[in-house]
């Protein structure tokens, strides 16, 4: 008899405290009958409570309720076993845990061991690291789980375990603890684990999916195993977007390999395991550690009754290597995807940009237009039209001082145009001359652009900002902010001003890369978006604030530096730590026609802006994590409002 096992790996776009919401996507899976054969169905980390809960995961009301959950999911892991996460709490710690399912019964938990608190990741506030080896919480568990019937078989046992089912062995390994030296997997694959199931909240960055992907892939080829890793999809919690892109590997090959970022709310991707295969192959390659492990370290084994081999295969299917990554391209999947979530979890109509015809609002544009075609063709018009958006999507508004160009007024009329999108051009220097006369009345002076220049733009910036609010507020939309992660590392943006709004999806990536994406789409290599007559003016229009008199022929390259120099600044600065000598000494490399002393004087005005402009980026409009790091101080970088000289 041919000992073949199936596998499900289940991507869920899950929402942050929405129990109901996210039990009812795991039935939805757990009925799908195409997958009535899998013997093992992997759902991601805290699947059931949402992994984006925060403080929320202090309450034991939560525990509970996912704890009821999980027993309510029992009746569908008949024959089969089936991988939940939530946090369990064993007094006096909570933890982070993967509960595992059979015919039935809950057979066992397993903590996650590492936590991760790096970048946007703050777990160690809310969970703690597993450190015992096993723990007996019946007690605990039964007291809280709402349930009369017998739930599991005698004890239910916590920690470190691996399980037996007729001949194949499997153990857990969740998400952060794949990442650090000694992985958990080790220490199971000792003990002859033939799979390891790796559930997952892994959120999306440039680069971390290749990364990721690497990391399954070696550990399967040095342990002689299969890796199956199950991730959440989508805009979780609204920072966060999670990727999904599951993945199955085995002995170094990839043999699955699931969707990323796509708008479905489940996504399932499924392989035949020939055990014997595996076996056979780690016989042949699978060399003893020399690295003797403490008899503690040894996980539990639980034998499961029945069998995990089937008769009915799964389509047989083929896959290339791990795709690489297009930073341009992905780029648009994930802010749109990031847009379209917000969009429908917020329960708001549509999307409100004040557009200038400048870089930022024009790219914002362009994605909530991609957004909502992909979104039409992923999942059908009929899907699209019962979320009952405002048609258009988007509504756009251009307001015009004197100290507009007739060039980004025509840009932003040809953009929208060209995006149907519902677009309003108003003057707004009747109310910015009220402003400016009712100061110059209450100071006795009239206010001047050689002593007060830059009350003179903000006030510009900060009139247009409650007018697009009552626009926006008149359609009940969300209102988008379009700064990006230069403006804000520099504080090159007014406060209430241009920095209004309800989300701002490019925050999280620098003006370079804006400009470089616009030229990509510009060059008609991302055949979702069509070339346009107004992305073709725009891409040869130098980017400006336009705030100040027109014959000041304001640039915002000449206001600050070279975005190219800036952004090699700020990378060096808030992402590796250097000093000022040692960015001195990486940008002498790369700009060699700049002098040094040109190049200090960037480096000095960067720092001292980056450090009086903190106060601006705690107040800044929720943005998307998008690169490898970030600026926001709630999430990514924080650093102290005052703080003098390094």
């Amino acid at each position: 008899m041919n000992r073949v096992f199936q596998i499900a790996c289940v991507s869920l776009n899950t929402t942050a405290l929405d129990l109901e919401g996210n039990f009812l996507l795991h039935t939805k899976v757990l009925e799908d009958s195409s997958i009535d054969q899998a013997s093992i169905v992997l759902f991601p980390e805290l699947s059931l409570s949402g992994y984006g809960c925060e403080d929320a995961f202090y309450r034991p009301d939560l525990w509970r309720k996912c704890q009821r959950s999980i027993v309510k999911l029992l009746p569908f892991t008949k024959n089969r076993v089936v991988v939940v996460g939530a946090p369990v709490f064993y007094s006096p710690y909570l933890y982070n845990a993967s509960i595992i399912l059979y015919n039935q019964k809950i057979i066992g938990i397993v903590p996650k061991k590492n936590l991760a608190n790096t970048g946007i990741h703050y777990e160690k506030r809310w969970f703690t690291e597993w450190q015992d080896h096993i723990t007996d919480i019946s007690l605990d568990w039964e007291n809280i789980s709402g349930s009369e019937e017998e739930i599991f078989e005698d004890n239910l046992l916590m920690g470190d375990l691996s399980f037996f089912w007729n001949g194949l062995r499997f153990g857990l390994e969740i998400c952060e603890d794949s990442w650090v030296v000694n992985r958990p997997s080790h220490s199971l694959s000792e003990v002859g684990a033939d799979l390891i199931l790796c559930p997952g909240a892994s959120h999306f960055a440039f680069g971390k999916y290749n990364t990721r992907s690497r990391i399954f892939l070696e550990g399967s080829r040095a342990q002689s195993n299969v890796f199956a890793f199950a991730n959440l999809v989508g805009n979780e919690s609204g920072r966060a977007i999670f990727d999904g892109g599951n993945i199955i590997a085995k002995s170094g090959e990839a043999i699955g390999i699931g969707k990323r970022l796509n708008f479905e709310s489940t996504q399932i991707l499924t392989a035949n395991i020939d055990l014997d295969d595996i076996q056979n192959n780690r016989s042949a390659n699978h060399r003893r550690s020399k690295i003797k492990l403490d008899d503690n370290l040894y996980p539990m084994e639980i034998s499961l009754a029945g069998s995990p081999f089937r008769k009915n295969l799964f389509p047989s299917q083929s896959y290339d290597k791990i795709p690489q990554e297009d930073r341009y391209s992905i780029f648009t999947d994930a802010v749109t995807l990031g847009l379209f979530d917000y969009l429908r979890k917020s329960k708001t109509k549509g999307f409100t940009l004040s557009l200038s015809g400048g870089a930022d609002s024009s790219s914002i544009a362009i994605l909530v237009s991609v957004m909502e075609k992909e979104v039409r063709k992923s999942l059908g018009d009929k899907f699209w039209e019962s979320l009952n958006f405002t048609t258009p999507l988007l509504t756009t508004i251009y307001q015009k001082t004197k100290n507009n160009t007739d060039i980004t007024q025509s840009i932003a009329k040809s953009l929208a145009d060209a995006l149907a999108t519902e677009h309003h051009e108003i003057e707004i220097d009747a109310e910015v001359d009220l402003m400016v006369n009712s100061i110059s009345k209450t100071l006795g002076r009239t206010l001047n652009w050689t002593d007060d220049g830059i009350a003179l733009q903000n006030i510009q910036a900060r009139v247009r900002s409650p007018l697009v609010w009552l626009l926006a507020n008149t359609k009940n939309h969300l209102l988008l902010s379009t700064g990006n992660r230069s403006e804000a590392s520099v504080g090159y943006t007014t406060m209430d001003g241009d920095s209004s709004g309800s989300i701002a999806p490019i925050t999280g990536v620098s003006k370079k890369f804006i400009l470089e994406w616009l030229h990509y789409i510009g060059s008609g290599s991302d055949s979702r978006i069509q070339a346009s007559n107004a992305l073709s003016e725009l891409l040869t229009t130098k980017p400006s604030a336009e705030l100040k008199p027109l014959e000041d022929e304001q640039e915002d390259e000449k206001d600050l530096m070279p975005y190219p120099i800036l952004q090699e600044i700020e990378y060096h600065f808030v992402k590796k730590g250097r000093s000022k000598e040692q960015i001195l000494s990486f940008l002498q490399n790369q700009f060699d026609t700049y002098s040094a002393n040109e190049l200090q004087k960037f480096i000095d005005r960067f720092i001292f802006l980056f450090k009086a402009s903190q106060w601006k980026r705690e107040r800044l409009p929720i943005s998307f994590h998008l690169d490898e790091y970030g600026l926001d101080p709630k999430t990514s970088f924080r650093y102290p409002i005052l703080s003098g000289k390094d």
